[in-house]
């Protein structure tokens, strides 16, 4: 798990992968840092994949899994990948649509708080009715 370094951020979880190649290898250690962690409970977590040059299709397969997961469980998984070619693969085969990108930590980090407090306002809005 050498290769996958967390941090807590506000409350945001954020997985640094510190890989130049993201392959299958590195896929089922992901998961386990997941599962380590127990970020299946409504986390709401960065993937930061800005070291990576190369993602492979098991590698994104993982993460689009991992999306899944945390998603039935009411969290939220952003992801920040500075890269271009990344970036297109992952637009070519549809990700970007229901995974949110980002191109660095601090965007993604300020995409949580603007939802927070976007829900906020809605929030008193709402009890504002009553």
């Amino acid at each position: 798990m050498e290769h996958f370094q967390v941090n807590q951020i506000d409350g945001i979880v954020v997985i640094k992968v510190a890989l130049i190649n993201a392959t299958d290898k590195e896929a089922k250690t992901l998961l386990q840092v997941f599962e380590r962690y127990l970020l299946f409970d409504g986390s709401k977590i960065v993937i930061d994949l800005a070291s990576c040059s190369h993602i492979d299709s098991t590698f994104i397969g993982m993460i689009v899994k991992i999306f899944k997961k945390v998603n039935e469980n009411n969290g939220q998984l952003k992801l920040i990948f500075p890269q271009l070619s990344i970036v297109d693969s992952f637009r070519i085969i549809g990700i970007t649509k229901i995974l949110k990108s980002y191109y660095s930590a601090d965007e993604a980090l300020a995409a949580f708080q603007t939802e927070r407090l976007n829900r906020s306002v809605v929030l008193n809005e709402v009890t504002n009715l009553n």
